[in-house]
């Protein structure tokens, strides 16, 4: 904690960060983009207060394309068209939420 001003060189942390966004974020280069990235990624661009660099609308496309619909239970997703877990539920909201969508 408080440690955050000690790295060397922020500016390169946020160009990876920025760089690893493809609509929703990978997790490193050339992999699929997964909704949990949206909070672990995101919400590094936040503590580097550089949280407007993030493509709001893409985010919330590819976060809400995750969306698992159900009668009897839905969720979010790792990646479209996979069932939904808890985990990448939480992560993709609380990213969302990072990205100021409307309603968290």
């Amino acid at each position: 904690m408080g440690t955050l001003r000690r790295l060397p060189q922020p500016q390169r942390t946020v160009r990876w960060c920025v760089e690893r966004q493809v609509g929703g974020f990978q997790g490193r280069p050339n992999k699929d983009e997964d909704t949990c990235y949206s909070f672990w990624i995101g919400g590094s661009l936040a503590l580097l207060g550089a949280a407007t660099l993030l493509q709001r609308a893409a985010l919330s496309a590819f976060c809400l394309s995750c969306q698992f619909a159900h009668p009897t239970f839905g969720g979010i997703a790792k990646h479209p068209d996979t069932r939904p877990d808890l985990l990448h539920t939480h992560y993709a909201l609380c990213g969302l939420s990072l990205a100021g969508a409307a309603g968290l």
